[in-house]
Formats: structure tokens, sequence, C-alpha cells
């Protein structure tokens, strides 16, 4: 069971993350408190990870270096209600073991505790828009897109399915009801993606699938139709 330890505005906010975290048994929450309380949290619980939840992206970046502060070693998952490309950059160029959109946290709090307790990095699928929006067209740079199109030759074709899903923004359990499998089954294509690609994590996987151009092709089970080519995927967060 992984502790954990919350950090938000009023009772209320902290009971629905609470809720979502220790619905499925596999985490317990060691201690909350309310914004700039985290390292008085992190001494006082010791939780192996911190989920905080912010207002804004200066909030949130204020936090991240006050638990940067703390000796003992805890992965933050930052929670935040809006995001820009410039905003996003600079938080993850802290090194957050995970950013999620505040909106949808609850949904995705269970599975991204574990994946950042286990060493991250952690991302949204709302936001992996933002990230790919802040890049330079990187699907335009004919270095980058033979270099990725040469990485996926080495994937299966539901692996490649996969992929495109997950450059769309899709989480494990989107892929699994668009592609008709298990969530277990997404992940376990997911590791094996990663590790044929020499990759980590999400972010770096719909990276690739931009590079590749893979996303937008074809329209997903989960209710999109097809995104025509120049368009970004309509379920991605808005870059501002």
């Amino acid at each position: 069971m992984i502790s954990v330890g919350v950090i938000a505005r009023g009772g209320p906010e902290r009971a629905e993350l609470r809720a979502a975290l220790e619905a499925e048994g596999r985490h317990l929450v060691a201690g909350e408190g309310e914004p700039g309380g985290e390292l008085s949290l992190v001494r006082r619980a010791r939780p192996r990870v911190l989920v905080v939840g912010q207002h804004d992206e200066d909030s949130a970046l204020t936090a991240l270096h006050r638990v940067a502060a703390v000796s003992t070693p805890v992965a933050v998952v930052l929670l935040a209600h809006r995001f820009t490309c410039g905003g996003l950059r600079r938080i993850l160029s802290c090194r957050p073991a995970g950013v999620l959109h505040r909106a949808t946290a609850a949904a995705h709090l269970p599975w991204a505790v574990g994946a950042a307790a286990a060493g991250g990095p952690v991302l949204g699928p709302e936001l992996v828009g933002v990230v790919v929006g802040a890049c330079t067209c990187p699907g335009c740079a004919p270095a980058a897109r033979d270099e990725a199109r040469t990485l996926i030759a080495t994937l299966s074709t539901r692996e490649l399915e996969v992929l495109e899903l997950v450059g769309e923004g899709l989480s494990n359990p989107q892929i699994a009801a668009a592609l008709t499998i298990s969530s277990d089954t997404a992940k376990d294509h997911l590791g094996s993606i990663c590790g044929k690609l020499g990759i980590r994590g999400r972010l770096q996987a719909a990276r690739v699938a931009w590079q590749a151009g893979l996303t937008g092709r074809r329209g997903s089970s989960a209710g999109r139709g097809p995104t025509p080519r120049g368009v970004r995927p309509p379920n991605t967060a808005t870059c501002r």
C-alpha cells in the first residue's frame, strides 16, 4: 500500500481527493494539509507520494520549490485547474513525478499515484496536447520524422494502434475501450512499446507518435471522428 499526503484548499476538496485515492484500497492517505503546509506534512507523515492541488501554475511552481527543500524523498503529483504551454514547460522542468488536470484528477489519481511511486513521470491525458503544442511542429521536421518512423518500425500492428491513441491523449482505460481489450493489456502494450523504443513513459511515447505522424489518422470507438491533417485532436487541453 502506498502512503499519500494530500495538499488542497478546503476540507471538501481534500475529502474528494482522499475518496478517489482510497477507493481501490491500494493507497492510504497518511496526512492532509492546506497549501503552504507541504513541508510540515512531509516531515510529519513521511508520505511516499505527495498530491498537491493548486489553482494556477505560479502557485504550483511555488509549491514544487517548497517541497524541493525537504530532505525526505517524496514523489510529487501536481494538480492545477489551468495550464498554458509555457507554464507547463516550466513545471515539467522542475521534474515533478506527475502532473494532472484538476478537473479530471479523481479519475486518474489511482493509477497516477502508483506510477509516480514507481518513478514516473506521469502526465494527464488532457495535457498531452499542451506539451505537443509547445513543440515546434515536431512532425514537420524531416530528421525527427524519419527517426521516429525508424523507431516505430519495430512495433507490432497492435502496438502501433496503442501508440496512436497514446499520442491522441487517451488513458489506458480509454485505449482499452477503443481497441476492445482490457486496461491491463493496454498497460502491458505501452510497457512493451517503451521498451522497444528505448523511451520512458506516456509523454515520450506521445511525442514519438506525433513525430511519426501516427495521430489523427482515424477515429476511435471512444466517440471521435477522424482528425483532419493539421488539426489538433479535440480531446486535448487548449494551449493559450
